[in-house]
């Protein structure tokens, strides 16, 4: 008798108040779920969600979706069997695994469908063959273009697990920091900006309002650069002798130009020697840089030395060997 009751009076007041909107209140006073009755109360019974606060009418979270795919903006939609961002470009599109504007240390994967003109930027240069799946770090910008102008469809970056590429992380639109720790200590967070210029290691774990999907960001911040000395320069940075280049850790890489034209590299000493300028830039694997400019000026090493006296010492034997033998003849 008693559920009998509580039916008739849910259909009671379905016939009397259409359009009426239930909430529920929590504990804290905040609005918990709430069904949205309308004219006919059947439509109603068992629904529990959001709904709209103005009209009442069950409410999605986020942007209009399908089954598949969830519109995020105009020109971009987000499938979720994939997890794909797709950017529309008229009847082409471009399928990324990341969001504008998103920063990761993963790889990135990129595939175009249909017909259109498409360039890709490392750090500010045109990529003539852009690998499946991107993997080195850096600055990427991807953009479709034609006889008129060009349109930016998205950006992303690559970074390292420790970098010192990042001295602010500036989430995309429409992401919210769901949590923040910085050397296992969690941090209180207001904003979708985070500041990284100390250095530690970053746990960011964030997500899509509009998606639902979450993510994490897991970097160690590192902003020196490597410490290493170049023994042999004078205040000048000129040299008479073998330069030495001291310091470098495992993973660091040099990079050594001579004359602007020429790349060479170290000697087993960790030197070089010949005479000329030189550019030489040491990276870490953060990607922290040094660079120093020198010059070798003339410089004879001892192999060079022994040579050139031999020379002279055979080229002084055979002017006297000539000098005798004029005066022999002249003798006779």
């Amino acid at each position: 008798m008693k559920k009998a009751s509580v039916a008739f009076i849910f259909i009671l007041l379905g016939a009397l108040l259409p359009g009426m909107t239930v909430h529920a209140v929590g504990e804290d006073g905040q609005q918990e779920a709430s069904t949205s009755v309308s004219s006919d109360p059947v439509d109603n019974i068992g629904y529990s969600g959001p709904v709209d606060m103005v009209t009442g009418a069950p409410a999605t979270d986020g942007a209009e979706s399908t089954d598949e795919y969830i519109n995020i903006s105009e020109n971009v939609r987000f499938n979720r069997i994939s997890k794909e961002y797709v950017f529309s470009v008229g009847t082409s599109s471009i399928r990324s695994s990341v969001a504008d504007g998103m920063v990761v240390t993963d790889s990135v994967t990129l595939a175009k469908e249909g017909e259109m003109n498409l360039s890709v930027y490392k750090d500010g240069a045109a990529m003539t063959d852009v690998p499946s799946p991107i993997k080195e770090p850096g600055n990427y910008v991807v953009v479709t273009y034609d006889n008129n102008s060009e349109k930016q469809l998205l950006s992303f970056q690559i970074v390292n697990e420790i970098t010192g590429k990042l001295t602010y992380l500036v989430l995309p639109n429409g992401f919210s920091i769901t949590s923040l720790s910085v050397d296992d200590q969690l941090q209180s967070h207001s904003t979708g900006t985070v500041d990284m210029t100390k250095e530690g290691h970053y746990v960011v774990n964030y997500t899509s309002a509009q998606t639902g999907e979450s993510y994490k960001l897991d970097v160690k911040i590192d902003h020196t650069p490597p410490q290493v000395t170049f023994e042999g320069l004078d205040a000048e940075n000129n040299a008479r002798g073998p330069v030495t280049v001291t310091g470098m850790v495992e993973g660091d890489t040099i990079s050594i130009v001579m004359d602007d034209t020429e790349n060479v590299t170290l000697d087993d000493d960790n030197q070089v020697s010949e005479t000329g300028s030189y550019h030489v830039v040491v990276t870490d694997r953060a990607g922290n840089s040094i660079e120093q400019d020198f010059r070798i000026l003339l410089y004879l090493n001892l192999n060079a030395t022994l040579f050139i006296v031999a020379i002279s010492l055979a080229v002084l034997g055979v002017v006297i060997a000539l000098i005798i033998t004029r005066k022999k003849i002249r003798v006779r």
